[in-house]
């Protein structure tokens, strides 16, 4: 696995390094959190509640029986969901400076099997680049984490225009591995006279179709260290995880990978750890099954919520979005996601697959959904609409959320084509967060 790192805070991690197959740096059983006991941490009581002998298990047992987990019923996260939204409830909001954090995967990726067999294209790209930068910019935020700005022309292009903005733009080799990821933090953001440094890594699973004999994409991150002039240092990461449900443990295991790497760094320095991207992986599902038009069933949609936790769990972070969120929809991933429609016969023809439930779902929640216009072109039936885009941070009393949004949800006009500017919507999250005593 290439490595290249000058982070702080990563030694005691490189230290720990032996043969550990697909689960990065540290085995499984080299980290406490692989014992505990899967009840115990907040965010694994409603998956250990769901499974058969849920009682019995051990959070390694995530990775130890993969498949071979059965659920008895559908994991909730209600109390999770609750809990989180009140985090903020006891805790003064004077001394603290802002910070605003924005995530969202552009969907510009457009990518070739050995450089000449078209592999993957996001729908309508021509049209969109070359208005992204501006909008993206133009919404102030202090830390940018874009995912799937894939080629060179286009990451030259956004750091070009994030120059002109105000924005020192992060990007690691294309080289290694390359998942379209790019980190922009506000020059005013930075303090005078003070160092950046970049970190990125690959993670320990792929899937191999992907990359070998697939175009070469190995998913990873890319973390970001600044100081503030008012918070002191910020560690920034930037991250896609691998998609689709049937990869639902590979990306668990991707998620405890990248969570022990942002505890130890909060751990070992108490700076604020943050991290955000398309995490392919929604807090809750419905459902086991999903239809799809043509009648493939895909059947790990549950399994599919165990990535959420895992990250917050090995990372000891908390989900920043929902503390943000107004009290009354704090659970809408519950609520809206026990509303959603699986009809692969209408599924084509209407998005959402039933009249009027596009309408009636509001932005605040998915996103990723057949509600954009995008999305369904690329997707249309076959995926359950789910809050894949997510920012995280340290679980410190430093940090206040005062407001979470959805964005970029509005149709724009490129040319003669309207829609919206990419097939995911973008989350962003405002924070007040004290200087490190």
């Amino acid at each position: 696995m290439l490595r290249r790192t000058s982070a702080l805070g990563l030694a005691s991690v490189a230290s720990l390094a032996v043969a550990a197959c697909d689960l990065g740096d540290i085995p499984l059983g080299g980290d406490d959190t692989d014992d505990f006991a899967l009840r115990d941490p907040a965010a694994f009581q409603h998956i250990a509640a769901a499974l058969s002998g849920g009682d019995e298990l051990k959070v390694r047992d995530i990775f130890e029986k993969g498949d071979g987990l059965v659920f008895a019923e559908t994991p909730n996260p209600t109390t999770l969901l609750t809990s989180t939204n009140a985090l903020d409830d006891t805790r003064a909001r004077a001394g603290r400076a802002p910070l605003s954090v924005l995530s969202y995967n552009v969907a510009l990726l457009d990518v070739d099997l050995f450089g000449l067999i078209p592999y993957a294209e996001s729908p309508d790209l021509e049209r969109r680049r070359g208005a992204l930068p501006g909008l993206i910019f133009a919404t102030g935020a202090d830390i940018v984490l874009l995912q799937e700005v894939w080629l060179a022309e286009d990451v030259e292009e956004f750091s070009r225009r994030g120059e002109e903005s105000g924005y020192r733009p992060f990007v690691h080799e294309r080289v290694g591995h390359n998942d379209g990821l790019i980190t922009f933090i506000r020059e005013d953001a930075i303090a005078g006279g003070t160092t950046t440094e970049l970190t990125f890594d690959s993670y320990g699973s792929q899937v191999t179709t992907e990359y070998f004999p697939g175009p070469g994409i190995a998913r990873g991150w890319i973390g970001v260290r600044f100081v503030h002039p008012d918070i002191g240092a910020v560690h920034a990461y930037n991250t896609h995880m691998q998609a689709f449900p049937e990869n639902w443990l590979g990306r668990a295991k991707q998620a405890r990978e990248l969570g022990i790497i942002m505890r130890t760094v909060a751990e070992e320095t108490g700076d604020i750890v943050l991290v955000g991207g398309d995490f392919n992986s929604g807090p809750y599902y419905a459902k086991a099954e999903w239809t799809a038009p043509g009648g493939a069933v895909s059947d790990r949609w549950l399994h599919n919520a165990i990535a959420y936790p895992t990250l917050l769990t090995y990372g000891n972070l908390v989900d920043a979005a929902i503390m943000g969120r107004p009290t009354n929809d704090a659970i809408a991933d519950v609520t809206l996601g026990d509303t959603v429609v699986n009809d692969a016969d209408t599924a084509l023809e209407i998005p959402g697959a039933e009249e009027g439930w596009c309408e009636r779902t509001p932005h605040t929640t998915f996103t990723a959904t057949d509600c954009n216009t995008l999305y369904f072109v690329q997707y249309g039936g076959t995926e359950y609409p789910a809050r894949l885009d997510h920012v995280f941070i340290s679980d410190s009393d430093r940090v206040i959320a005062t407001d979470s949004r959805i964005v970029f949800t509005d149709t724009e006009t490129f040319g003669d084509l309207v829609s919206e500017p990419s097939d995911h919507f973008g989350v962003r999250v405002d924070l007040l967060v004290s200087r490190k005593p």
